[in-house]
């Protein structure tokens, strides 16, 4: 031992001094779930049967297509009665198509080409361009005529796989009897961990998975969002990201039919929509408060207010806008702890669990994506 002299004081003998030590282990990352905490788990809505399976299946239709281009026909004169079109299967007599301002009734069908009476309804006829695109308006049969084959579509089917996500814990058999600060069990404190870290795996699934079978030396994935949503996508072209983008997006769904009631974007775009809109809030006059936070936007073509809702997850040039209702994550085998042969002096086992994703109607859903995220 070293001999001392004089003062004791507070920077010598310091083997003996106790330490206030937290007894709590702060975690430096954020817990972010926010995708999985929106879009959920509620597989109901889309009534499977033969659960439950590692590749799942789910069925879609459209009405019936009600525009289509004329090949040749109305540009020679306004008085021709016969028209070649596209797609012969979607005509039948008595429908009345819109060409411009001008309404055509179709009399007979013969393949690809249609006999029309022009000017129908009291429009005008008038002389069309080529490969201009006609529209389906009505429908107005003759009394007594006779059936005719009418347009119809096929039933198509979508699909997506499961993934496992797992975690081994390994803790020493005297590492968990050793008491210590922040911690009463080793394994308890590392099971809750990486339960957690898979949780946050799990969100960013929508925005980074790619569906894949999978086989005996590479794992199954499943498919995201752009798996599955390949229309209605707005390249901003690493161009700021603006009003009209978010508006466009909105209205190119709704004519598909579509009606979003979430948006899922990173940090910047939410401070852009807080800009745009800062003009058009109510506001209460506060002496100590500034700033403008914008959490739900109406759909400027339906009204319908949509969530705005920021993901750290989310990659930060995009924003997506969802139908939340044809939307789910696949639960099929949640998370758990299992216990797992014991190797050594040490306690094994492993947090598991198995889940996949659906997103249903393509059409419904859209994104703004490459927008610049410095402008």
């Amino acid at each position: 031992m070293t001999s001392q002299g004089g003062m004791i004081n507070s920077y010598i003998n310091i083997v003996p001094d106790k330490r206030m030590v937290s007894d709590r282990i702060l975690l430096l990352d954020p817990y972010d779930i926010v995708a999985y905490s929106m879009l959920g788990t509620d597989m109901g809505k889309f009534n499977f049967t033969n659960r439950e399976g590692k590749t799942y299946e789910w069925l879609e239709d459209t009405f019936t297509d009600r525009t289509d281009a004329i090949v040749s026909g109305l540009s020679s004169s306004t008085t021709t009665t016969t028209a070649v079109i596209t797609t012969a299967a979607l005509f039948q007599p008595g429908d009345v198509w819109l060409a411009e301002s001008e309404q055509v009734w179709v009399s007979a069908v013969s393949g690809t080409t249609i006999t029309v009476v022009r000017g129908f309804g009291g429009t005008t006829a008038a002389t069309h361009a080529d490969t201009i695109v006609m529209t389906r308006i009505s429908r107005a049969r003759i009394d007594g005529d006779d059936a005719d084959n009418s347009p119809s579509t096929e039933v198509t089917s979508n699909y997506n796989y499961t993934q496992i996500l797992q975690r081994t814990i390994n803790v020493a058999r005297t590492k968990e009897k050793i008491a210590e600060y922040g911690v009463a069990s080793w394994e308890n404190y590392l099971i809750d961990k990486a339960m957690k870290e898979l949780m946050m795996d799990l969100a960013r699934l929508p925005y980074y998975g790619k569906r894949y079978a999978g086989t005996a030396s590479a794992a199954r994935y499943a498919g995201g969002l752009r798996t599955f949503i390949t229309n209605n996508l707005t390249d901003a072209s690493s161009a700021a990201l603006t009003r009209d983008m978010i508006d466009d997006t909105l209205q190119n769904i709704h004519a598909d039919g579509g009606d979003p009631n979430l948006i899922l974007t990173g940090a910047h775009a939410q401070r852009k929509i807080n800009d745009f809109y800062e003009g058009f809030v109510t506001t209460e006059r506060s002496e100590s408060l500034g700033g403008v936070l914008i959490k739900k936007l109406m759909n400027p073509i339906t009204g319908k207010v949509l969530d705005v809702v920021v993901d750290r997850n989310c990659p930060t040039n995009e924003l997506w806008m969802l139908e939340t209702g044809l939307i789910s994550y696949y639960a099929f085998d949640p998370f758990f702890f299992e216990k797992l042969a014991k190797t050594g002096d040490a306690n094994v086992g492993e947090v598991v669990g198995e889940y996949g994703f659906v997103c249903a109607n393509d059409i419904h859903h859209g994104l703004v994506h490459t927008f610049s995220t410095t402008a």
